[in-house]
């Protein structure tokens, strides 16, 4: 009774409805347009295959010693060691460290990096094109000349990579997660589209495709709006004073809490359950019933997405009951933008064993999400458990709350600070 009473509440609830047109517009919008025609089978006389991930030592070796060198001059590091950015300032010690691993590279010492005086980051700029308008630019950083001598071994420069991002504090451009995604990107050849495609006539049975692509945009609604929708269902406890009624029941918090969380990831999954359904009819429709798996995408959304939606309805609910409604929305907006912002190696080929809003922006490239696959699966359990954990504390704090004990404590706080 009381799980079809918290159903019924979410259901009716603006933030409920907010999500939903979210969801049903990001499919319409983003996912159904790749739904109109076949993947086209790629023709040999075309010249641009778009770029892909792969290990070229001649490519990596330069480039991430160009990057790690544009790093150390500018002073601070991006990483991203749970999924999500951080800007990293070394102390003295560890950045002195990270000129040993330049100096072992290249041969530069620590003294010719700190007396040059002509760096310059690079980026991207706008130039004119003659027609009035701008197009984007990418300038290479004004670094000092490096040569890599024939000694370096590859094997032996991948292992100073290491030791760089160790320094760093994990999760960097330099890790075995991302180095290849940031530095050894080449351009795309007919054989490689055309392997790309029988991948996906032959192993995706193409719904597997579809269904990276649909859980990419799906992903994005819903790492994010499950905390809104929690957030505000236990806010209008609150308002409407429910919190006291519930206080005073014999009701265990543990059943309490573990009911709402359902009623919300249910009523919230169901409308991504069923998008997935109407997804796989819309391929279906397109591609002959006989070269399609119906259920593919139903099962991948819920590999894909159903840890997204317990993770952002965990920590919704669990910083409203410690704090308030608006710095639980903040906290995970924060998290989720710094997820999304933590592509460093592209859409495709670029999932850490931390990244909670996974990404693979593309019909192509199933061998790169493949090599990822690892990952991938790593970071869906990891968010599962970590929402359970969550859960289970939210449950203590819930619990706390109803003896008075965390009341108890505020005052206590209070009392000292006052003295």
């Amino acid at each position: 009774m009381l799980f079809f009473k918290e159903c019924k509440k979410i259901l009716f609830s603006l933030t409920f409805l907010i999500y939903l047109v979210a969801v049903v517009g990001f499919y319409f919008t983003q996912f159904v347009p790749d739904t109109k025609e076949k993947i086209p089978q790629p023709a040999p006389e075309f010249t641009d295959y778009g770029t892909i991930a792969k290990e070229v030592p001649e490519i990596l070796m330069p480039a991430a010693t160009d990057g790690l060198v544009t790093e150390y001059l500018r002073g601070y590091y991006t990483a991203y060691p749970i999924g999500f950015y951080k800007k990293v300032q070394l102390s003295e010690k560890k950045s002195a460290q990270i000129a040993e691993i330049i100096t072992e590279i290249t041969g530069i010492s620590k003294q010719e990096l700190d007396d040059y005086t002509d760096f310059d980051e690079g980026g991207m700029t706008m130039i004119p094109d003659g027609n009035g308008g701008y197009i984007p630019v990418v300038e290479k950083p004004n670094i000092p000349e490096i040569n890599i001598p024939d000694t370096m071994t590859y094997e032996h420069f991948r292992e100073l990579m290491r030791k760089a991002d160790k320094i760093i504090g994990g999760g960097s451009d330099y890790s075995d997660d991302y180095i290849v995604g940031t530095f050894s990107r080449v351009p795309r050849t007919y054989e490689d589209a055309l392997a790309d495609y029988n991948d996906i006539i032959e192993k995706d049975k193409v719904t597997g495709a579809y269904a990276r692509l649909f859980c990419d945009y799906i992903g994005i609604i819903v790492s994010i709006l499950p905390a809104f929708v929690a957030a505000a269902l236990a806010n209008a406890d609150r308002k409407s004073r429910m919190e006291h009624l519930i206080y005073s029941r014999k009701i265990s918090s543990a059943k309490l809490i573990f009911t709402r969380f359902s009623a919300l990831v249910i009523t919230l999954a169901v409308p991504v359950i069923v998008l997935a359904f109407t997804a796989s009819l819309s391929v279906s429709r397109v591609y002959s019933q006989s070269s399609t798996d119906f259920f593919a995408i139903p099962k991948m959304s819920v590999c894909w997405l159903l840890p997204n939606i317990l993770f952002s309805t965990a920590l919704g609910m669990a910083i409203t009951e410690i704090s308030s409604q608006l710095i639980a929305v903040f906290m995970q907006g924060l998290l989720w933008f710094a997820s999304v912002m933590s592509v460093s190696g592209g859409l495709t080929g670029s999932i850490g064993r931390f990244t909670l809003v996974c990404r693979h922006n593309s019909l192509y490239y199933r061998s790169v999400f493949m090599e990822s696959f690892n990952n991938f699966s790593f970071s869906r359990i990891f968010y599962t458990i970590l929402a359970i954990t969550i859960m289970v504390f939210t449950t203590w704090i819930y619990s706390e709350k109803r003896k008075g004990g965390l009341n108890v404590i505020r005052k206590n706080i209070v009392r000292k600070s006052k003295a």
